[in-house]
């Protein structure tokens, strides 16, 4: 059986943690893959998610409209906020024009710190043009 004492020092550290859990399991989720004929998901194009990287993942935004047209420069993207903190790509008008095509093109993100670790880290994105896909016949 537990003294006062004991319970009263066990209660305490268990209060000081309660602050603590939701930033460590935003810091550990994950975005979650979306398609784009998904209700109010506003990114017509391809939304791809991030390699794993400090326990968690980005997803990303490229527009339709850019692979069908790219900017002559190229894009910057900024990535979904996760754990407080985003980051950004940059795909050149010949990635963009790639991904349009059918083809996958992998970048590299910006190394960004995460509050939570301290860490900077980067993340990888393989990036590929998203297609309709028709559903199974009835009875499958």
């Amino acid at each position: 059986m537990l003294t006062r004492r004991q319970l009263l020092v066990r209660g305490t550290t268990l209060l000081a943690l309660v602050p603590v859990v939701p930033a460590v399991l935003q810091a550990c989720s994950t975005s979650p893959s979306r398609s784009p004929d998904d209700p109010g998901n506003s990114c017509a194009g391809t939304d791809p998610l991030s390699t794993v990287n400090e326990g968690h993942t980005h997803s990303v935004c490229v527009p339709t409209s850019d692979m069908n047209s790219p900017p002559s420069a190229g894009a910057t993207y900024t990535s979904s906020n996760d754990g407080n903190h985003i980051h950004t790509i940059t795909l050149t008008a010949a990635q963009l024009s790639s991904i349009a095509a059918g083809h996958s093109v992998t970048v590299t993100s910006t190394s960004d710190i995460d509050p939570t670790t301290q860490v900077a880290h980067t993340h990888d994105w393989t990036i590929t043009k998203m297609t309709t896909t028709t559903p199974p016949p009835s009875g499958w």
